[in-house]
């Protein structure tokens, strides 16, 4: 078994980071695992100096060749839908933005070809982004979100060495081309696309294997194997999970190593959470978080705390004087 990574970096962002403290986690308790990183061109050539310390914890690497047209991001979501083309054995791909907690022994049953966790562990029908999944398909001709109800996160994914993972992957490519066309270039929709066009490969499995801890994740927290932290819809706020954080990112990029700090984190990653945290599981106040009125809300208060500070008193003596009112 082979476990995979895909790095597309630059200087200016923190996906260099992410990976290294996922590489550094795995070696913690997989001494001996087979770890491989797929790199286009351009980002092996900027990890150099205190970018460099992750070879250490690499067991092979492979510079992809990509169209030269391409951006960072396309040059990721190029390399991760063919995978397969450069790894011919067992392989379990795993995102950069993700904290290995214990020694991995991924023994899946023979008739799972394909295995990945579904999206925020909820069907679509439960799933917040219902409405915007749909509209992606709309835009590019997809019709999955409209057919199925298993809708899968791309953070992690199984593969055997078969028939069905050659075309799984050739599939979910030729899609992602042409999600890339019509302008759209994630790789979720053009995954979950291939998924639909295969009769349903992908294999449904266990919330612990990347359990995304954003979004319904707490069930299953306490056995995840795999934490996976960020999610592009929380992607303006303050993550909870401390290696997620800007100082612990902000460490790595500085320092070019693992402190000692950090490895207390990864020591003990299931509870390495901010100390002011709450959960949520009121469903109005969850379709209030995920409205773009909160969102405004959010960035006001991140920018304009004094004008948020005097909006907010504000409403509390209007809330106030309307109570008064009702009360005569």
């Amino acid at each position: 078994m082979k476990y995979v990574y895909v790095l597309t970096s630059s200087p200016t962002d923190t996906y260099y980071e992410q990976f290294f403290l996922s590489t550094v986690s795995m070696r913690m308790y997989n001494p001996d695992a087979d770890v491989v990183v797929l790199f286009d061109k351009k980002t092996k050539k900027g990890l150099t100096g205190k970018r460099a310390e992750y070879e250490k914890y690499i067991s092979e690497i492979k510079v992809i060749a990509i169209p030269d047209e391409y951006n960072q991001k396309e040059a990721s979501r190029w390399i991760k839908t063919s995978i397969r083309k450069y790894i011919t054995e067992d392989f379990l791909f795993i995102d950069c933005d993700t904290v290995i907690t214990e020694k991995l022994a991924p023994e899946f049953p023979f008739e799972i070809k394909i295995g990945a966790v579904l999206d925020t562990h909820v069907n679509l029908s439960n799933h917040h982004l219902k409405d915007y999944f749909q509209r992606s398909d709309s835009q590019i001709g997809f019709d999955a979100s409209f057919k199925q109800e298993n809708h899968y996160n791309g953070g992690l994914i199984f593969c055997r060495d078969c028939v069905e993972g050659d075309l799984f992957f050739e599939k979910w490519h030729e899609l992602w081309l042409k999600g890339r066309e019509k302008g759209n270039v994630q790789d979720m929709p053009s995954l979950n696309q291939a998924d639909h066009e295969l009769n349903g490969i992908i294999t449904e499995l266990g919330g612990e294997w990347n359990c995304q801890i954003s979004h319904n994740g707490l069930p299953f927290l306490y056995n995840a194997k795999i934490i996976h932290y960020y999610a592009t819809s929380l992607i303006s706020f303050t993550p909870p999970y401390l290696p997620a954080s800007e100082n612990t990112l902000s460490s790595i990029r500085e320092n070019g190593v693992i402190t000692p700090e950090i490895i207390k984190l990864l020591e003990h990653p299931k509870t390495a959470f901010e100390q002011y945290t709450r959960i949520v599981a009121d469903r109005g106040v969850i379709d209030a978080f995920d409205s773009s009125l909160f969102s405004k809300i959010i960035w006001l208060r991140k920018k304009h705390p004094i004008l948020f500070q005097k909006l907010n008193t504000f409403m509390y003596h209007l809330t106030k004087s309307v109570k008064r009112l009702f009360r005569k």
